[in-house]
């Protein structure tokens, strides 16, 4: 090992030892914090509007003016959406569990003795390549410890952060999807509310309650199509962000800690 290499190593050494020992749970935590804020209040609209859909299922509202029948089944039309919102649903709350399983590993990592012993291994690391006398093959396995403690250590942090400045980016998206379905759902209550009434009506209230009820079911029928697709655009942004991106940088760390780091120079 050359004089140079050694100075490169050094100092590689002590960037690592400055970053295991370095506390980093009450910086990356608000991240999660905010992060798990708000998926819990997505989960909360997603809940609200699939309760008023429960509601509206199984509801058929016979219109009968002049003779003529006619049938409008909102739970049938809203079943779709229905579907689509439960796996929603499930996806967040598999969100809410990886955020918490993250902040369970920052936790961890950042524990006082945990961040002295690495501190004091990495010193030791910088104590044996400093010395020429020992072998270059131990002086290297060392190196390679070190670095592997580093990056296990960082990575959580390196994806919290990840994640947290894509959720930021894609937040106007997202409110924009959320503002759809906040709108079905305040519709589909009305459409509740004018069903109960109708029904403890007399029979000219109760007719021309339902005549008013086609025009709130056109709407409905209108903004379903919307809704799905918000509810699409959540659920790809929750698979983007808590699970295609800790699979990534699971990935990567994977391969630098097995594949480079573990080949022999």
């Amino acid at each position: 090992m050359t004089n140079n290499q050694r100075i490169a190593y050094l100092i590689l050494l002590i960037a690592c030892s400055i970053l295991l020992w370095m506390p980093l749970a009450s910086n990356i935590g608000q991240q999660l914090t905010s992060m798990l804020t708000v998926t819990l209040s997505v989960y909360a609209v997603l809940r609200g509007l699939n309760a008023v859909i429960s509601m509206a299922q199984g509801t058929e509202l016979a219109i009968e003016p002049m003779g003529i029948g006619v049938t409008l089944a909102p739970g049938e039309l809203l079943d779709p959406l229905n579907d689509m919102i439960e796996q929603v649903s499930s996806v967040l709350l598999v969100a809410s569990a990886s955020i918490g399983i993250q902040k369970i590993i920052l936790n961890l990592g950042d524990i006082e003795l945990l961040r002295w012993v690495l501190a004091a291994i990495s010193i030791i690391a910088i104590l044996i390549v400093a010395i020429k006398s020992i072998s270059v093959s131990k002086q290297k396995s060392v190196i390679r410890l070190i670095v592997v403690l580093t990056l296990l250590r960082l990575i959580v942090p390196t994806m919290v952060l990840t994640s947290n400045l894509m959720q930021t980016w894609l937040e106007s998206e997202r409110q924009q999807s959320i503002a759809v379905l906040i709108s079905t759902e305040n519709e589909v209550r009305v459409l509740n509310q004018s069903t109960a009434s109708g029904q403890d009506a007399g029979w000219f209230e109760s007719l021309a309650a339902k005549l008013k009820l086609t025009d709130i079911f056109t709407s409905i029928k209108a903004k379903t199509d919307k809704a799905v697709m918000a509810a699409v655009y959540i659920l790809a942004e929750f698979v983007l962000v808590f699970i295609f991106i800790p699979l990534l940088f699971i990935g990567i760390a994977y391969k630098l800690i097995f594949g480079r780091f573990s080949s022999r120079d």
